[in-house]
């Protein structure tokens, strides 16, 4: 299974850009860009920071999908 994120979305729904939500949830411009493409593990903290910032559960950010 992978984990799908909807922090793009999110972030571009919020009139956000990548530099203030990684200010805000104290991680790298690199880290949100990886994380909005996927390519990226979310430790628990980063996630629960986002979820926070964006003010969404972690179920409303992320879903796992099946691989079939």
């Amino acid at each position: 299974m992978a984990v799908q994120n909807h922090l793009k979305e999110c972030r571009l729904a919020s009139g956000r850009t990548q530099s203030e939500v990684s200010k805000a949830v104290q991680v790298s411009i690199n880290t949100i860009s990886r994380h909005e493409l996927g390519e990226n593990r979310h430790s628990l903290e980063t996630a629960l920071r986002l979820a926070s910032y964006y003010h969404k559960t972690i179920e409303e950010l992320f879903e796992l999908e099946d691989g079939k």
